[in-house]
């Protein structure tokens, strides 16, 4: 149980430490950049309901298909959840892309935090079509107790690509408050290719508890 739950536990502070981080690069640029960002998370929380749903079950039965020494029905349980959370991604972000911001105004009408969280909205569509990557394979690792990769790949993208690009793309780039919801795509997007590469591998599968 140590072995397990100690890198779970730490890559779960490690996101908290991350989202804290990711506001102190945003307040700078004034009130409407936060509340913004805070708006956006909270759409956030809405829209990966159905992927922590999916991930949670494909996690289970990955588990089970694996304590029974199938393996392959374990990594097609993966995918299929993948594939339906990613389904529904496009057409939510679809509709996301044309409607931005009526979906601010059901949370605030000023017309300020309309446009730049409008902005940030259809920043995050280009995260939305990678989460269901992250947040399966994610909760399929744990769940065969490969706990460690998941902390391993957070910290590397968080100060390897978010943080760095966090400072990099405001100023130099000239993209402003903009550019920190770019740095944060940027390491979502990462976050998946490595996710991807590291279950294509298929060392999770000899996993042993």
């Amino acid at each position: 149980m140590v072995k397990i739950g100690i890198p779970a536990s730490l890559g779960g502070i490690h996101m908290n430490v991350g989202g804290v981080i990711f506001m102190w690069f945003i307040a700078p640029f004034g009130t409407s950049a936060v509340a913004g960002h805070t708006l956006v998370s909270r759409v956030d929380s809405f829209v990966f309901m159905p992927a922590m749903g999916l991930g949670s079950a494909a996690g289970i039965l990955a588990a089970q298909n694996l304590g029974a020494g199938k393996p392959e029905r374990s990594e097609r349980t993966a995918w299929i959840a993948i594939g339906w959370f990613t389904s529904i991604m496009f057409i939510f972000s679809l509709a996301l892309f044309f409607w931005a911001e009526p979906v601010v105004r059901i949370f605030n009408a000023e017309a300020e935090l309309v446009e730049i969280a409008g902005k940030f909205l259809r920043i995050q569509i280009a995260s939305y079509m990678v989460n269901g990557l992250i947040m399966v394979l994610m909760n399929v690792l744990n769940s065969v107790g490969d706990t460690l990769v998941s902390m391993i790949i957070d910290v590397v993208t968080m100060w390897g690509i978010r943080v760095p690009l966090a400072i990099f793309l405001p100023k130099v780039a000239n993209l402003g408050v903009y550019g920190i919801r770019w740095a944060l795509v940027a390491d979502l997007v990462s976050s998946a290719i490595i996710f991807v590469a590291y279950f294509k591998l298929g060392r999770w599968k000899h996993k042993k508890v």
